[in-house]
């Protein structure tokens, strides 16, 4: 083969060797055959995949320590390890990237007996998740264009979109409580117990302060006109639509002001009426 042949073939993109190795580390048949650029065979191999699984296994459970505080104050160091182990061996990583790493947790505790006393579990990794999230977002992009738009145009034409670096986390548990809970040193456990005897749905809103990138994410619990309205925007409503959802109790004009300074929009686009999507039809 000639060195120009050699440099025309295609080569394997960094994302596909991580897939493939990732698939080699997790299947039963990886010790008998080495994925595509990493030609080694026989012991020198399965020692290989033998310290990736096990290094594998150590990394992400400090990444899973890191990205879900919440669950971890809540099961305690021993009970977590525990549960990160048995979460890498049945749900293999669909990224080589251990910042994803912990992107199927929530829903993998759901599915266990063992933790099915603590139901409010799953939505409170679901927090921690949408707070680690947040955590790396790009800021907002709003504008005085943006604003501009709002006052001058039409509300049955124009729709908001949020920031990336805001979540809105509804759940039938009160896991705003319980998130808060567990950052301070005397929470009352009395009135969170309540909370969860009593199934308080809370919806939690999340957001990284937009004048400070450093910060930690900042978190609260809506109110129900708040979140009515937030729900409308995240599902691409005009803003009469979104509007009329929020109920007259919602004060508009508070909330943007909030919102420009904490960073939750990203910027105004149109949205055509309903007239006009027939004419156009």
């Amino acid at each position: 083969m000639s060195a120009l042949s050699r440099f025309e073939q295609p080569r394997m993109s960094e994302a596909q060797r991580q897939r493939e190795l990732i698939a080699a580390i997790f299947s039963p048949l990886a010790a008998e055959t080495a994925c595509a650029d990493v030609r080694q065979n026989g012991a020198r191999w399965r020692a290989g995949l033998a310290a990736y699984r096990g290094n594998g296994r150590t990394h992400a459970c400090s990444a899973l320590r890191v990205q879900f505080p919440t669950v971890l104050a809540m099961l305690g160091a021993e009970t977590f390890d525990a549960l990160c182990a048995h979460y890498w061996r049945n749900c293999p990583p669909r990224r080589g990237d251990l910042a994803w790493v912990g992107e199927e947790l929530p829903a993998f505790i759901e599915t266990l007996e063992t933790l099915a006393e603590w139901p409010w579990l799953a939505d409170c990794a679901r927090l921690d998740w949408a707070v680690w999230q947040i955590s790396g977002a790009r800021p907002a992009k709003f504008t005085e264009s943006d604003l501009r738009r709002l006052i001058d145009d039409e509300p049955a034409t124009l729709s908001l979109r949020l920031s990336r670096s805001v979540r809105r986390l509804s759940s039938t548990w009160p896991i705003v409580a319980l998130y808060e809970a567990h950052r301070i040193d005397r929470p009352d456990w009395e009135t969170v117990t309540r909370a969860i005897a009593e199934r308080h749905a809370q919806t939690a809103w999340i957001w990284r302060p937009h004048d400070d990138l450093a910060a930690a994410p900042a978190l609260e619990m809506l109110d129900a006109a708040s979140d009515r309205w937030v729900a409308a925007l995240d599902a691409g409503h005009t803003l009469d639509i979104a509007l009329d959802s929020a109920g007259e109790g919602f004060d508009f004009a508070a909330w943007l002001e909030q919102a420009i300074r904490q960073g939750w929009l990203d910027a105004v686009f149109d949205r055509p009426a309903p007239s006009d999507a027939i004419d156009n039809a």
